[in-house]
């Protein structure tokens, strides 16, 4: 006989959805569309002739050329996204070792693009992964291909970012994921004078999969603070370090909770943008034993 599916597992689930629909709704609408200009009309950025931007800024684009350009600084999703202006390129990199004692390693490449403003973006996500068994040799194919749109709004004391994405099914040299996901994102981040705290709403469900095969369905929330500046310097801009709360319930097992914890380094050097993550698992269900990750920004 079949069992039956727990209420708790459902209550959960919408728990998570009521919470993140809550934060939505705080945001004034006014508010987001501020911040942006048209696409087609956006220069290349430059600094004010009266002031320079603030530490690890970027001068928005898209007015003309006024004495006191619009500053926005780059938005900095906490674990795995920077988000740029106009075009860039990102190469991510990951290496997780599970509690099980196998390990996996992501190597990603991305392209983004704006689309009718500087707010709005499209991306492409192609990555390869290895994976460690304990025991034989590991294996490499081609990962989860995702198609994403993002919504991103800077201010002085405020960013914000809304993003969907489909992850598509993937079948390659033992590396394999057969089902189709939908993920869903909302970063939040307060920005004060000597610190920032910021928080990553994330929920991923599967959409389709093939009979008998294994399915997603859980909601991540990732914490950072307090954004301390190491560097302040032209070249370094805005170099900050942050501590790392990650946790998921897992509804596709019981709704477990499964956290971690760590460090996370960001900013720009230059004109590329990094962000550095170290993080261990804690407790009986660890998100994982520890995971490395590293990602760099150019735009172009």
């Amino acid at each position: 006989m079949k069992a039956r599916k727990s209420p708790s597992r459902f209550a959960a689930v919408a728990l998570s959805y009521a919470g993140l629909f809550a934060v939505l709704a705080a945001v004034s609408p006014a508010r987001v569309i501020a911040g942006c200009t048209p696409a087609a009309s956006s220069p290349a950025p430059s600094a004010s002739p009266s002031a320079a931007p603030d530490v690890g800024s970027v001068v928005s684009q898209g007015a003309a050329p006024s004495p006191t350009p619009f500053v926005e600084k780059p938005l900095y999703n906490i674990g795995d996204e920077i988000y740029t202006e106009d075009r860039d390129g990102t190469v991510y990199y990951y290496f997780q070792g599970n509690p099980d004692g196998t390990g996996k390693a992501k190597y990603d490449v991305r392209y983004d693009r704006n689309l009718w403003n500087t707010c709005a973006q499209a991306q492409i996500r192609i990555p390869i992964i290895t994976k460690y068994p304990v025991v034989g040799n590991p294996s490499s194919g081609l990962g989860n291909i995702e198609l994403g749109y993002s919504y991103n709004v800077a201010s002085t004391t405020f960013d914000r970012s809304l993003q969907a994405r489909i992850v598509l099914p993937t079948e390659n040299n033992n590396v394999d994921s057969y089902d189709t996901q939908l993920k869903f994102f909302y970063d939040i981040k307060w920005k004060f004078s000597d610190l920032s705290v910021a928080y990553t709403n994330e929920y991923d469900q599967s959409i389709t999969r093939p009979p008998g095969t294994s399915y997603s369905s859980y909601y991540e929330g990732t914490f950072a603070l307090p954004g301390y500046s190491l560097v302040d310097s032209p070249g370094w801009k805005g170099l900050k370090l942050s501590g790392i709360y990650n946790y998921r319930f897992v509804f596709n097992r019981g709704g477990i909770f499964q956290p971690a914890a760590g460090l996370i380094m960001f900013g720009n050097i230059n004109d590329v943008a990094l962000n550095l993550a170290d993080s261990w698992g804690m407790g009986e269900h660890a998100l994982w034993k520890y995971k490395v990750e590293a990602t760099a920004v150019a735009r172009f």
